[in-house]
C-alpha cells in the first residue's frame, strides 16, 4: 500500500508544541487541473491540513507564520475522545465564540460527561522544503528532513541546504 504525500503551502498560524512534537498548520490552494473549491466569485478557498514533526519540539526546526514550505511525509489519523465541556472551552479562545453558552436539556448530565469520539487526520513529515521564509534575511531555500535510516535523501535544489529534524547540517558531498 502507498502513502505518501506531497504539499506545497503556506503557514497560517503559529507552530504549536504538543510532548516532543511541532504541529502547524498548512493552507493549500489546489491546482488549476483539480475541481475548484469556491470561495467567491473572484478567489478559490484553501484546504487545510495540520502537520506534524516527529521530535520537532526540541527547539531546531523554527517554522513560522507565513512560511511557504513544501512538506514531504505520510498521512496519518487519530482518534481521541473530547468532552463538551474542552470542545466548548476550545471554542471560547476564539475572539467569535468567547460569549458561547450551552444548556443540556432532556437529561441530568452536565458538560463534562457529554462525550463525542472524533478523529483527526494530519500529515507526518518527513522533509519539509522552505520555499519562502516570509523573512527578508531569509533568502535561500532550505530542506528539513527525518533521517530515517542513517541517510538523507537528495535536496532538490544544489544550493539548498539539508538539515535534519535534530538540527544537524549536513555539509557532507553525496
Amino acid at each position: 500500500m502507498i502513502n505518501e504525500v506531497v504539499l506545497e503551502g503556506i503557514v497560517v498560524r503559529e507552530p504549536w508544541k504538543f510532548m516532543d512534537d511541532l504541529f502547524f498548520r498548512l493552507v493549500i490552494y489546489r491546482d488549476s487541473d483539480l475541481p475548484a473549491k469556491k470561495l467567491d466569485l473572484e478567489r478559490d478557498a484553501g484546504d487545510y491540513i495540520n502537520v506534524r514533526v516527529n521530535g520537532g519540539a526540541n527547539g531546531l526546526i523554527h517554522i513560522r507564520r507565513g512560511m511557504r514550505l513544501r512538506v514531504h511525509g505520510f498521512l496519518q489519523s487519530r482518534d481521541y475522545r473530547e468532552s463538551l465541556e474542552e470542545f466548548i472551552s476550545k471554542a471560547r479562545k476564539s475572539k467569535s465564540c468567547a460569549d458561547l453558552a450551552v444548556d443540556i436539556k432532556a437529561c441530568d448530565l452536565k458538560q463534562n460527561q457529554v462525550l463525542i469520539d472524533r478523529n483527526v487526520v494530519e500529515v507526518v513529515a518527513r522533509r519539509i522544503i522552505v520555499l519562502d521564509a516570509a523573512s527578508p534575511n531569509e533568502k535561500k531555500t532550505r530542506s528539513i528532513e527525518r533521517v530515517t535510516s542513517g541517510r538523507h535523501a537528495e535536496a532538490e535544489n544544489d544550493s539548498s541546504e539539508k538539515v535534519s529534524v535534530s538540527g544537524e547540517i549536513d555539509t557532507t558531498a553525496d
